[in-house]
């Protein structure tokens, strides 16, 4: 089956191509409309997403160590909405540089895979609940623009990366230029929250 596009080549796409190459295909034909449901996570979060989401699991390689990551998407039409779950070694989460190099690591795989450019960067805030006992150790927000599909058209990429104890969170939403409203990246991004 062809790969696809808008999942990074050397690591997410893998975890997704499965999932989210047959999940694109079926609704490319469905309503744009959005019906945000609330999922929560036994990974330890809750998110709006549109729709039912579907989860893989499987271990990828960083800096030759292998990762157990798991990802939970749904999306509709040209959009597609993501939480990756990423369990990082003691040493990886305890250093700030290599927690630099996980995020950038992540980040720059959907990044390469559709081909694109990072248009904007800037650190990321993740509001935790009064008493929570997690700690944000970093906390990044990308957008970026390329190319994706068999006809190379528009694609953007919005994202947040937070490392909170010893678990990397990528926040993913993916579409063609103009697929998903800034309303939605809003309720998306803003719903995303670690449970106690």
């Amino acid at each position: 089956p062809s790969r696809t596009p808008m999942l990074p080549a050397n690591l997410n796409g893998r975890l997704l191509a499965c999932a989210l190459g047959l999940m694109l295909a079926l609704l490319a034909g469905c309503s744009e409309r959005l019906e945000w449901r609330e999922l929560k996570s036994p990974d330890g979060y809750s998110v709006m997403l549109p729709g039912r989401a579907q989860t893989v699991a499987r271990d990828v390689e960083f800096e030759g160590q292998k990762l157990p990551v798991s990802m939970t998407s749904t999306g509709v039409g040209d959009a597609m909405f993501a939480v990756g779950v990423v369990q990082l070694p003691a040493a990886v989460a305890a250093d700030a540089a290599a927690r630099e190099r996980a995020i950038a690591h992540f980040r720059d795989g959907l990044v390469r895979n559709i081909g694109g450019t990072v248009t904007t960067s800037a650190p990321a805030a993740l509001t935790l609940a009064p008493g929570s006992p997690h700690g944000v150790r970093a906390g990044q927000s990308v957008e970026a623009r390329g190319r994706a599909g068999a006809d190379g058209r528009s694609a953007a990429l919005a994202a947040r990366f937070f490392i909170v104890d010893d678990r990397l969170f990528e926040v993913i939403a993916l579409g063609g230029e103009g697929a998903i409203e800034q309303n939605a990246l809003d309720t998306f991004f803003t719903s995303f929250r670690l449970q106690l």
